[in-house]
């Protein structure tokens, strides 16, 4: 009799052990795997490049404009006034805080406003595209633009010693405080001066700071001005004191917008003097620079001057009056700086003990308009007036209109410019208001008024027409 085996559990248990070993190793590998395949579909799906969110500001007619004049020199106490946009008939205030006045502004006039004291014209409406004004000495040939206060200005040449000192005007215009940072250059690099830092400016009001109370020292200076809060309109007068004989002398020293590695210089007073260059690096290393002469041939290097190095943070003074009094004798209309890194300049003249100035000017392609102080145009005191232009980006033309203080046409004539040479037309010495019209192309100019008392130097600027209205976006929660 047979008997059967008891069954054997052995391959049954195999089978649930290797079943669960089975499971379990599924379950890690797709614990492992799909993480790795996730991130490498996650590298390959590459999202659209986000397009670019940065919008360029909106040009809009400005309804509010505001220019800073200086303080007035010696027997000039009025602000002359225009406006280079049409159709304007109207008034502007004429002052700062509550001593503000309304005064007449009208298209292609000059009207007038007297104001001995650092002031602020304001327009609105119609009254601010195209607001124009500016100063000028009667005792001292000296004549300075009126500005819009300004972030950021450079002042080159400036002087903090017994006989060159100069004085640095900071307007407010404004009801709040404002505060003005002002750093020093020199010749051994950055002057320590911390009484011009932090420069507190009362609402409507304005501070003068001689320099040579603050700085006391004979090298040259430059000034850099930043407006770190509020609204800041600077200005420089300079002052030539010679001991001896010599009478005082003074004019305003133009500002500098921007460091720049190409700066042109126009505006050289006529007849033989003393001629100082100055040259400013706000960088951190050595400047080379080459100087040249601009004439209406071209432009070119004088025989005998070596390059200039510039030290960082430091300024130099180099002396060119030979340079410049040849050049100047055979017509030469202004010098170019070309450096290896951005500088500031301004060249200095003191001529049959008259003061004048020029600085680097800003290059423009649309019409710019300037106010010139009355100058006799006959008898034995009578002045010449010469608009200087250089610095043409493109063979184009410009066109100046010179009109009287009553609107009337004095001149009008059309001029071709091209690249490496200058340009000079000369305008009635009667011209109270000159328009630059500059077409298929940019230039740098200068108006230059000599008489027997003196010679004065007027940069080219383009009025305020529009302002920017930025792009504002709502930004992240």
């Amino acid at each position: 009799m047979s008997h059967s085996q008891p069954p054997s559990t052995t391959p049954r248990g195999g089978r649930r052990t290797a079943a669960r070993r089975s499971r379990l190793n599924l379950t890690v590998v797709l614990a492992v795997v799909l993480p790795v395949l996730s991130a490498a579909v996650l590298l390959l799906v590459r999202p659209d490049a986000p397009g670019d969110t940065t919008y360029a500001a909106t040009r809009t007619t400005l309804t509010a404009s505001t220019l800073i004049c200086p303080s007035a020199l010696p027997g000039g106490p009025s602000v002359a006034l225009t406006s280079a946009s049409d159709d304007v008939d109207g008034t502007v205030r004429v002052g700062l805080g509550s001593t503000t006045k309304d005064a007449d502004l009208v298209s292609g006039r000059v009207t007038s406003a007297d104001d001995a004291d650092a002031l602020a014209v304001v327009g609105e409406d119609d009254a601010a595209p195209g607001l124009v004004a500016g100063r000028a000495g009667a005792d001292d040939a000296a004549v300075a633009n009126c500005l819009p206060p300004a972030a950021v200005r450079w002042f080159t040449g400036v002087g903090a010693g017994a006989s060159h000192r100069s004085v640095l005007e900071l307007t407010n215009p404004d009801a709040g405080t404002a505060v003005a940072d002002v750093t020093v250059l020199g010749a051994e690099g950055v002057v320590d001066a911390p009484a011009l830092r932090g420069v507190s400016v009362a609402g409507g009001s304005s501070v003068r700071i001689d320099l040579a109370s603050v700085v006391p020292r004979t090298d040259e200076l430059a000034l850099e001005v930043v407006a770190a809060r509020g609204r800041i309109g600077a200005t420089v007068r300079d002052r030539i004191d010679r001991v001896g004989t010599d009478p005082l002398t003074q004019d305003w020293l133009p500002g500098q917008e921007v460091p720049s590695a190409d700066n042109v210089l126009l505006g050289l007073a006529p007849g033989s003097g003393r001629r100082t260059l100055t040259v400013a690096n706000p960088g951190t290393d050595e400047v080379r620079a080459q100087l040249k002469i601009i004439d209406t041939e071209s432009v070119f290097a004088p025989d005998g001057v070596d390059e200039i190095r510039v030290p960082p943070q430091s300024v130099v003074r180099v002396p060119v009056t030979a340079v410049v009094d040849e050049a100047v004798a055979q017509d030469a209309l202004g010098l170019t700086l070309a450096a290896s890194g951005p500088v500031t300049a301004s060249v200095r003249s003191m001529v049959d003990g008259d003061l004048s100035v020029a600085t680097a000017g800003t290059a423009f392609d649309t019409d710019a308009t300037v106010l010139l102080p009355e100058a006799p145009d006959s008898g034995r005191q009578a002045a010449t007036r010469q608009v200087v232009l250089a610095q043409a980006s493109t063979a184009g033309s410009v066109q100046l209109v010179a009109r009287s203080a009553d609107g009337k046409t004095l001149k009008e004539k059309t001029v071709e410019v091209v690249p490496d040479r200058g340009v000079i037309v000369a305008v009635p010495a009667a011209t109270r208001l000159l328009t630059v019209q500059p077409a298929r192309t940019s230039v740098v100019g200068a108006v230059l008024t000599s008489a027997p008392g003196g010679t004065s130097v007027l940069p080219l600027t383009v009025p305020e027409v529009n302002g920017l209205v930025p792009h504002v976006r709502p930004g992240l929660p």
